[in-house]
C-alpha cells in the first residue's frame, strides 16, 4: 500500500497489517545514456517495491531520490545534493517513518552509486541510539540459480554496468514509451579505460568511473527485450517478497538494537554483566 494514498484514519491500521514494515525506494536522478530516461532507478525501485507490498503487505514510501551521484554531475539533469545532505535527510526520513509506528525500514536500492552509501548509512545506526531496524537490499539482486536461468535463456552474462542489458530490458517492460535505443550511440558504452594502473590495482578515486565511462552509459543493450525486462522484474519482486517476510519475522535485530542501547550507553555496566 502507498504512503500517501492512504488517509490519516487508515494508517493506524495500516500499520498492524504490516507488522510495522515500511519499504522505502531509493535511487537518484540522473543520465541513463541517452536511451533511458533520467528516472530510470526511480521507475525500477518504486514498482519492485509496489509489486512486492502487493503480494506481502508492506507500506511504501514515496520516492526519494537523494543518493549519491557526484560522478554524474557534469551531465544535464543530474540532482547532485551534498553528502552530508544525504546522511542527515535519510536519517531524517527514517526517524519520521518510525515516528509513526514502521520500526523496520526496508531500504530498497535501485542505484550502483548508493553501494557505499547505504551501507556507511547503516552502520551509523549503532551510534543513533534509534528504536528502529533499517534493512538495505538492491531492488536488481538476482539469486545464482536466477542469474544462470537468465543467462542461459539469453545467451549472455553481460548484464551492462550502466543503463545496458539490464537496465533497458526493464525499462522496456515497465515504460516502452520512455526508450529511445537510436538515440544512443553503443560505442559510448566502452569503457576509456584512462585510470588503467588505478584499475589494476584495485585503488579507487571519485573519479574512476568518470574515467572509463564520461558518457554515463556502460553495456550495450542489442539483446534488450521487454520480455527480458518482465523476467528480470519478476524476479526482483519476488525476492523483495521473501525479504519483507524475512524482515518480518526477524525478531532478533530488534532485541539487538535495544541490548546494544544499553550497553553503548552505559559500556562499565556491559563490562560487569559479563
Amino acid at each position: 500500500m502507498l504512503w500517501e494514498s492512504l488517509t490519516a484514519s487508515q494508517f493506524e491500521q495500516a500499520v498492524k497489517d504490516t507488522s510495522g514494515v515500511c519499504i522505502l525506494p531509493i535511487g537518484v536522478v540522473e543520465k541513463h545514456g541517452n536511451h533511458l530516461p533520467l528516472g530510470t532507478d526511480m521507475y525500477v525501485s518504486t514498482q519492485v517495491a509496489i509489486a512486492a507490498a502487493a503480494q506481502e503487505k508492506a507500506i511504501v514510501f514515496p520516492y526519494y531520490f537523494m543518493g549519491q551521484i557526484a560522478e554524474a554531475r557534469h551531465v544535464p539533469g543530474t540532482i547532485c545534493v551534498s553528502h552530508k545532505l544525504m546522511m542527515e535527510a535519510l536519517r531524517e526520513i527514517c526517524d519520521e517513518i518510525a515516528r509513526n509506528g514502521l520500526k523496520k525500514i526496508l531500504i530498497l536500492n535501485g542505484h550502483g552509486g548508493n553501494n557505499h552509501f547505504l551501507p556507511f548509512f547503516a552502520q551509523e545506526q549503532p551510534r543513533l541510539d534509534r528504536d528502529y531496524t533499517v534493512y538495505i537490499r538492491n531492488a536488481g539482486n538476482l539469486s545464482s540459480a536466477q542469474r544462470e536461468a537468465l543467462i542461459k535463456k539469453v545467451g549472455t552474462d553481460k548484464w551492462g554496468e550502466h543503463a545496458g542489458f539490464a537496465e533497458t530490458a526493464m525499462i522496456m517492460h515497465l515504460h516502452p514509451h520512455l526508450v529511445h535505443p537510436k538515440a544512443q550511440p553503443m560505442e559510448e558504452g566502452v569503457s576509456l579505460n584512462r585510470l588503467p594502473a588505478m584499475a589494476e590495482q584495485r585503488i579507487f578515486t571519485g573519479f574512476n568511473w568518470y574515467g572509463d565511462f564520461p558518457h554515463h552509459f556502460a553495456g550495450d543493450f542489442e539483446k534488450s527485450t521487454p520480455a527480458i525486462g518482465k523476467i528480470l522484474f519478476d524476479a526482483a519482486v519476488e525476492n523483495t517478497v521473501k525479504a519483507i517476510k524475512t524482515i518480518k519475522d526477524d525478531n532478533i535485530s530488534p532485541k539487538l538494537t535495544q541490548e546494544y542501547i544499553a550497553y553503548g550507553n552505559a559500556p562499565q555496566a556491559h563490562i560487569t554483566h559479563k
